[in-house]
Order: C-alpha cells, then sequence, then structure tokens
C-alpha cells in the first residue's frame, strides 16, 4: 500500500515538485503535464467508470492530494488528501469525431491545458467515437505531481490488479547517504552542462506553441534482446536507434557541437520507492550522431549512462548538489532543461507498466506515452507501454517538417541493429505498429 507521511496523509513536497510549481507559476500557460493514452476493451459506461475510480481513491488516498501551503510565508508547501474528491469532476467522457485523426488532434489540444495542483491534479477522459470495439482512455496529471515512475505508480493505484508498488522498480531506488566521490562526479557532471549543445535543421524553424504526436509499438523483449546482444540496457537500446533515426532524417546544423539530449534520471532513496512525487535529475548525453559503427554507436552510449548505474552513483550526487541550491532558483534550473541551446531533444524511459490494467472490469490492451512540449521544446521522445508491449511516443513541434517518419525510422534502427548482431530480425508487420499522423507521414526531401 502507498505509504503516507505525516498527520492526515500529508507529504511535504519534494525539492523538485517545489521546483517544477515554481516553474508553473512563472509561466501560467505552460502545460507541465505528463499523460497515457490507453486502449480498453469494449465500451466503458461513464458511472461505472467513476465508481471504480472514487474507490481507488478510497483505497488509495494519495490520488486525492492537492497543494496545500501552510500559514507564513516561509512555509514549505505539502501535499494533503482531500477526502471530498468528486469523481464526476475527475472523470469525464467526450465526444469525438474523425476517428484516428481526430483521436490524436483531441489529445494533443486537451494536454496542453493547465492542471492546477490546488485540486487533485490529475483526470480521466473517455473518448468516444470512432472505435466501437474500444474505449480510448486519456489519463493527464500535473507534472508537479508526478514523475515517470510516479505516473506509473499512479496508474497502477487507479487500475492495477494488485500492490501498487510493483510499478515502483526496486532498481530505481538508491541509497541515502551520498560519497564524497559521488558528490566530486556529480558535480563534474553538472558542469558539463556548460557547452552548448549542437543542433539539426530540421528543429531550427521558429516554435509554434503546438505539438503534433505519433507512435510505434514493438515488443519489449525485443529491445531486451538487443541490450544482450550489445552488452547494454533497453535504455542504451532506446538512445542508440533514437540516434540512427535523427542521423538519418535530419542534417546536422553548422558547427561540430555534438548534439545532446535531456534523460531525467530516478533518484529515489529506499523509503521513496512507493511514493508519488518528482525525485529525479537530468542528465545530458551526447547521442552518438555520425557515427556508422552500431558497436561504437553503444559504447558512446554506454560510456554515459553507465556513470548512472553501480557504485559510481553520479545521479545521488546530482540530487545532493540540486538540493544545496536555494530554493528560488529551483524554476531556473527547470527552465535550463528545456532550453533548446542546451538540449536538443528530451528523452524519457518510463519502462512498461506491469499490469494487468482494468477500468470497471475492462481491460487495457494498450497505453501509448503522451510527450508534452515545454515552451522552448521541439521533439521530446518517450518510451514506455504495456507489458509485454513497449511503446514509443514523439511529440515535435507542429513547425518541424516530418517529425512523424521519426517512429518509423525508430524500428527501422531495431531491425539495423539486430541484423549487424547476427540476431533474427522479426518482419516489421508483426514486430511492430505504427500510428502515423497522414499529413506528416512523409519527410521533406531535404531532409531525409
Amino acid at each position: 500500500m502507498f505509504p503516507e507521511v505525516g498527520e492526515a496523509g500529508n507529504r511535504p513536497l519534494s525539492r523538485m515538485d517545489a521546483a517544477l510549481l515554481g516553474y508553473q507559476r512563472k509561466n501560467p500557460a505552460a502545460p507541465v503535464t505528463v499523460a497515457y493514452l490507453l486502449r480498453a476493451e469494449g465500451r466503458c459506461d461513464l458511472a461505472a467508470a467513476r465508481t471504480a475510480v472514487a474507490e481507488r481513491a478510497r483505497r488509495f488516498p494519495a490520488l486525492t492530494h492537492r497543494v496545500r501551503h501552510s500559514a507564513g510565508s516561509a512555509a514549505w508547501p505539502v501535499w494533503t488528501a482531500d477526502p471530498r474528491l468528486d469523481a464526476a469532476a475527475r472523470v469525464r467522457e467526450h465526444r469525438v469525431h474523425g476517428g484516428a485523426e481526430g483521436r490524436r488532434a483531441f489529445v494533443e489540444r486537451w494536454c496542453r491545458a493547465v492542471l492546477p495542483p490546488d485540486a487533485p491534479p490529475w483526470e480521466i477522459c473517455l473518448l468516444r467515437g470512432g472505435d466501437p470495439e474500444s474505449t480510448w482512455v486519456l489519463f493527464r496529471a500535473s507534472h508537479v505531481w508526478l514523475d515517470g515512475t510516479a505516473l506509473h505508480l499512479a496508474l497502477t493505484m487507479l487500475f492495477g490488479d494488485g500492490d501498487a508498488t510493483a510499478g515502483a522498480p526496486p532498481r530505481w531506488s538508491r541509497a541515502g547517504r551520498v560519497s564524497p566521490r559521488a558528490k566530486a562526479a556529480a558535480f563534474g557532471r553538472l558542469l558539463g552542462w556548460m557547452p552548448p549543445t549542437g543542433g539539426l535543421d530540421a528543429l531550427a524553424r521558429p516554435s509554434s506553441g503546438r505539438g503534433r504526436t505519433c507512435w510505434a509499438t514493438t515488443d519489449v523483449e525485443r529491445l531486451r534482446a538487443l541490450g544482450r546482444a550489445y552488452g547494454g540496457t533497453v535504455n542504451d537500446v532506446f538512445l542508440v536507434a533514437l540516434s540512427g533515426a535523427l542521423d538519418g532524417w535530419s542534417r546536422p546544423s553548422a558547427g561540430r557541437r555534438p548534439v545532446r539530449a535531456l534523460m531525467p534520471v530516478g533518484v529515489r532513496r529506499p523509503d521513496e520507492r512507493a511514493a508519488l512525487g518528482n525525485f529525479v535529475v537530468g542528465a545530458r548525453v551526447e547521442l552518438p550522431l555520425g557515427v556508422a559503427s552500431p558497436w561504437r554507436r553503444f559504447e558512446a552510449v554506454r560510456r554515459q549512462t553507465s556513470r548512472y548505474r553501480g557504485d559510481a552513483d553520479v545521479a545521488a550526487g546530482e540530487r545532493w548538489w540540486f538540493e544545496k541550491i536555494p530554493t528560488r532558483l529551483g524554476p531556473a534550473s527547470v527552465a535550463s532543461g528545456m532550453d533548446p541551446g542546451r538540449v536538443t531533444v528530451t528523452t524519457s524511459n518510463l519502462g512498461t507498466l506491469p499490469g494487468p490494467l482494468a477500468l470497471a472490469g475492462h481491460p487495457f490492451t494498450e497505453a501509448l506515452p503522451v510527450p508534452v512540449l515545454l515552451p522552448g521544446q521541439r521533439l521530446f521522445v518517450i518510451l514506455g507501454g504495456l507489458s509485454p508491449t513497449a511503446s514509443l511516443g514523439v511529440t515535435a513541434d507542429a513547425n518541424v517538417p516530418g517529425a512523424a517518419a521519426l517512429p518509423r525510422r525508430w524500428l527501422a534502427e531495431l531491425a539495423a541493429l539486430e541484423h549487424a548482431a547476427g540476431l533474427p530480425t522479426i518482419p516489421e508487420q508483426t514486430a511492430a505498429r505504427v500510428y502515423e499522423a497522414a499529413d506528416l507521414a512523409a519527410g521533406p526531401a531535404s531532409l531525409s
């Protein structure tokens, strides 16, 4: 069960929660949002869905949390349970026209709306129309409340069949004490944020403020097999394949600076493993664009990501430094992670939801992560899904040409990596599925 902290289930905001809250208040129109689009079998009745969600909220009071400020300007804000949670306000249905494209357009539009954290900052939308055999469900929540791990925890609390803590992998827990070596290594990594990133021609256009989203799915075991073949992790496979996809999609901008990606890294301590909230730091990873050998590309990525695993535990050191900066500078540190001069593409590997998941007796068969752009971001790529399927979500600014080609290119890179490693290449029609917008599917020749 979810561990509550303090009286009446109150829990202080983490330092990253507070930084994101400060960023949201400085940018009140910015959609600081995390989201999933899920497909359930059959037609789910609205009243039954609200009853099921209300029962889960009683079972898991963390689902009723909202931000409360204690008396006094210096008091630290807390997450406090709201026993008056109204399931009718949290679960609604929406009529969507235009089939899959109408559903995509609704998701893109709806995820741009801000969720204020002074009420339970999440909602469930039942999307009606275009698919009589299924119910598509949009879950979105404030990023102030949930990081990627907590997003899976919240979904498991709402829809899971068993212990909600099953969504919190123990490998993401870290010791509370930080060694001097980890602090020194982390300081060196933080200094690595100073050099600017290289760019891509496809991302050079001005931002429109609107995102376009597309997806691809494949078997998660396929990614694990590639990781074993190349001596890496699923996260390494994700980043190497993304590097290859970007390499074939766009020319680099003028200059020889490496293209850098933002990669969130979990820094949960053992007592935070099953807590909602934000316990992450942002790492920059140089993507091996222009490197022909897949083995060299894996080595380049692994050399960087391995610093965040094992005894080095650089991420714990980075959390230690982050918690030493004045609270008023937290929003600026969040904004720096979105700066296109520092990161070219934002990435996130959520892992896969363990399942089974269901809403009012209707099992979910698919889960597509929805990347939501913040001001300044041009491209955001997330790996998530519902086991045994891994789902890649790509959101690009609407002014980015040919972005819907990226999921298919990412799948093609997986096949190329399998071929180079001598693994059996699964035919695309059985290994993967691509959801792409018809008007964005083909990349322009100038960028191919």
